[in-house]
């Protein structure tokens, strides 16, 4: 993803947005009593097993699309999705990226009750970056990195969702996808970014696909991570957006979900809203008032001892909590 810097934007969007609330529950509390229309039962999400996701998603090594480790991810992610009770397919496509390389990538979409009409998506990307520009070594800077928060958090959150909906039926439709081809832009160029997302939401005009809204999960599982309230995600889907972060304070994690203005990410999300005209909000990691990424972001300092599965917890929780609330009408 890009981060644009639009320092008039992010002072008009910055007035617009409410200081933070004041919230006095533990960080150990995972549902909110605030809603007594509630009738379903929230299930846990497991921190630990979306870590072992990671560690998984890690093992096969850097996943620029096209390669034979990015294939093997590929494959295990279909096969894994699918053990789940998920209805699973590829969206090949072909991938051309700034410097005129043409990948060979594909999106993946889970179904969830696939028959059911009401549909929402969650979704992440699941490629890594191809060099890593900002690393402190310029020895180290033409290499892969192995993105365990930027693409492997996103994609084992979701896997451990997928576990949980197989275990707790749900009367709810909803669509897994795991993007491609987001993390290879140039900096200089926001449309170079998310050519998955670009990819999948131009299919979607083209056919008579519904959703309701969704969630993009990036950079979701860094130690000392921050998800403030991101520009696009305000701009295009607002009322699902204070929703979230609602109902997130209201479990007692405000320290995370901070009900701030930062950062305009060009992410998947933007795609989405844009083409496919699907409300689509992103929670994403922008810990520094300046609207950057964390000091790992495009590193090699992206690797497993980055990842705190307390984070992953609270953000699974968060999601599981919003979907079958969603299905029950008291979201």
């Amino acid at each position: 993803m890009f981060n644009v810097k639009m320092i008039f934007v992010m002072l008009i969007f910055a007035l617009a947005v409410i200081a933070c609330k004041n919230d006095k529950k533990t960080a150990e509390q995972t549902e909110p009593e605030t809603k007594p229309q509630q009738s379903v039962k929230i299930p846990a999400f497991n921190g630990d097993s979306a870590y072992v996701f990671v560690e998984k998603q890690l093992s096969f090594g850097t996943r620029v699309p096209g390669t034979p480790t990015h294939l093997a991810t590929q494959k295990w992610l279909v096969e894994k999705l699918r053990s789940y009770g998920a209805e699973v397919s590829l969206q090949p496509f072909k991938a051309k990226i700034y410097t005129g390389a043409v990948w060979d990538a594909a999106n993946i979409i889970a179904k969830i009750n696939p028959d059911n009409k009401k549909r929402v998506i969650i979704a992440a990307h699941y490629d890594t970056r191809f060099i890593a520009e900002k690393d402190p070594d310029p020895a180290k800077q033409n290499k892969p990195i192995m993105g365990a928060d930027d693409g492997a958090s996103g994609v084992a959150v979701i896997l451990e969702l997928a576990r949980i909906l197989h275990e707790n039926p749900i009367d709810l439709g909803i669509d897994l996808i795991l993007f491609d081809a987001e993390d290879n832009g140039d900096n200089n160029s926001d449309n170079s970014w998310c050519l998955g997302a670009q990819h999948w939401s131009r299919e979607v005009v083209k056919s008579n696909y519904k959703a309701e809204w969704g969630i993009l999960l990036d950079l979701v599982g860094a130690k000392g991570a921050r998800f403030p309230k991101e520009y696009f995600s305000q701009q295009y889907a607002k009322e699902l957006h204070d929703k979230v972060w609602d109902l997130a304070i209201g479990m007692g994690y405000g320290d995370l979900f901070e009900n701030i203005a930062r950062g305009v990410v060009n992410d998947d999300h933007y795609h989405v809203n844009t083409i496919a005209k699907i409300p689509m909000i992103d929670i994403i990691n922008i810990p520094n008032e300046n609207g950057s990424f964390g000091h790992y972001h495009h590193t090699h300092l992206d690797d497993i001892g980055i990842i705190d599965k307390n984070v992953l917890r609270k953000t699974g929780q968060v999601v599981i909590a919003v979907l079958y609330r969603t299905s029950d009408g008291s979201f």
